[in-house]
């Protein structure tokens, strides 16, 4: 008996375990917090600025400015990333399209530095083209 109970106390923390650890991976590293509320985006969940040119892979360019920042991530649906520094307190962060509108109080970026009115957007992106899959009319 006490080795069965042995055995499943083994067993819930080893599932505890898994679960502080893929929790721990999907937070964000710094204390500073600020959550994606639509800046960038049309009143229809369009992007405001889209710039797709030949060739050109579907992504969002997300930039975060936070006052006296030297690091930050972005967490999205699909995980926890590094932003890449690109000023002084500017960071910048291309992900594979999405849909932005689902992002808004989903994608959060977290930074070190002054907790003062950081501003987090979606810059501008690339929908990529749309193919209609639709048959062709026939004539009647």
């Amino acid at each position: 008996m006490k080795k069965l109970l042995a055995l499943l106390c083994v067993g819930v923390l080893t599932i505890l375990g898994f679960s502080a650890i893929s929790s721990a991976s999907a937070s964000p590293h710094y204390t500073n917090t600020v959550t994606y509320s639509g800046q960038g985006l049309n009143s229809d969940g369009t992007l405001q600025d889209n710039r797709c040119a030949d060739g050109v892979a579907p992504y969002l360019l997300f930039v975060l400015t936070a006052n006296k920042a030297t690091a930050a991530d972005i967490t999205l649906p699909s995980g926890t990333f590094a932003m890449v520094q690109s000023g002084n307190g500017s960071f910048k962060y291309q992900a594979a399209y999405q849909d932005p509108s689902a992002l808004i109080g989903v994608a959060v970026a977290s930074y070190n530095g002054v907790k003062t009115n950081a501003q987090f957007v979606i810059s501008h992106g690339c929908p990529g083209t749309l193919t209609s899959s639709s048959p062709s009319p026939s004539a009647s």
